[in-house]
């Protein structure tokens, strides 16, 4: 993506405060949106014509601000496997905040009751038709903070519900999600390294072997994944991570189990390493995130910034995802003598048979 192009989407907040700006300004949090604001009041203290070419601009940048074109203050997000807890700053006049979460139906509230004492909520359950469900893991989840005012009415106090923040989503893999072709896998490769390599001696490959030879076993992978395994089930990405890296490693891709964590949960998914660039590469993301499998992501943007998407550059509020702790070469692994781990040796014996 061009620098300007990928300037223009950033949702990082804008640091109006440093400019000058009070921090409950307009569009703080939004470079265009505030510019847009900006060259509002502009237009305002010079008597500009409604109808000038100077406000038909004003409304073409506010049409493309983006998502956040309405919002008027930020919401931070740390993740666990299965909750979100958002934080945010005082909106100025504000009593109290209510919490809505979409699921994939659609936003409805989070909170049983209006939020007063403390300007944080943790994200875990969702409850409909009097039923508590745990929402977070295994789907794609937003979340944004509306603020309450007080007005009169009728001489009677209500609540009222101002503008809604940013949104925030468990969006770990963006960009580096759905990696079935060679084109999505030369886009995501980098050309070095900043984190520290944990496997320094592992066998690398070249950006173009890596692009040629890649297609072939992800695709084959994918398909039995799709059709016979289940994404909530329990345990599937020890005997799965351990098929991978035999099947990559005979087609001519070196490739590795990892042990660790994902999110501070255990999970086992696998390493590749490209120009002595390390990638994860997991086939069941799926259980975190829907339709992301297969994942392919350089180890330096293993980190969710406080929007839930993947940074290189972690910093305030982030969250560490896919934690190495043990690796094993292919020669090191082996399928145990469960029911299940005989089945997916079977697997693996018929596309080594193919």
């Amino acid at each position: 993506m061009p620098a300007r192009t990928a300037l223009l989407r950033s949702r990082k907040p804008f640091n109006s405060v440093r400019a000058g700006f009070p921090s409950n300004f307009p569009g703080r949090h939004n470079g265009r949106l505030f510019a847009t604001t900006a060259f509002y009041y502009f237009l305002l203290m010079h008597n500009a014509p409604a109808r000038s070419p100077l406000f038909i601009l004003l409304v073409v940048l506010a049409c493309h601000a983006g998502d956040t074109a309405l919002c008027r203050f930020t919401v931070a997000a740390q993740f666990t496997e299965d909750m979100i807890t958002l934080s945010w700053g005082d909106v100025p006049g504000a009593v109290a905040y209510n919490v809505y979460a979409d699921c994939g139906t659609g936003f409805s509230k989070a909170n049983f009751a209006p939020i007063a004492s403390r300007r944080r909520f943790s994200l875990l359950w969702m409850e409909s038709r009097g039923v508590r469900t745990r929402v977070v893991k295994g789907n794609r989840v937003a979340c944004r903070v509306k603020p309450l005012f007080e007005r009169i009415s009728k001489r009677d106090t209500v609540l009222v519900e101002g503008p809604a923040s940013c949104s925030v989503r468990n969006d770990y893999f963006r960009g580096f999600a759905g990696m079935l072709s060679g084109r999505a896998c030369s886009k995501v490769l980098e050309t070095r390294q900043r984190v520290k390599k944990i496997f320094p001696s592992a066998v690398s490959v070249d950006r173009a072997t890596f692009c040629s030879r890649y297609v072939r076993p992800a695709r084959d992978i994918y398909t039995i994944y799709k059709s016979m395994i289940d994404p909530k089930d329990e345990g599937a990405c020890v005997p799965f991570s351990t098929m991978v890296a035999k099947y990559f490693t005979k087609r001519g891709i070196a490739c590795y189990r990892v042990q660790g964590q994902f999110i501070g949960a255990f999970h086992s998914f696998d390493l590749v390493v490209v120009d002595s660039v390390e990638y994860v590469l997991d086939f069941t993301a799926d259980q975190y995130v829907p339709n992301s499998s297969p994942v392919l992501i350089p180890r330096d943007f293993c980190f969710a910034d406080s929007c839930g998407e993947p940074t290189a550059r972690p910093g305030g509020i982030s969250t560490a995802f896919y934690r190495v702790e043990k690796i094993f070469t292919p020669d090191q692994i082996a399928f145990t003598e469960t029911p299940k781990a005989r089945a997916y040796q079977q697997l693996l014996d018929s596309l080594e048979n193919e």
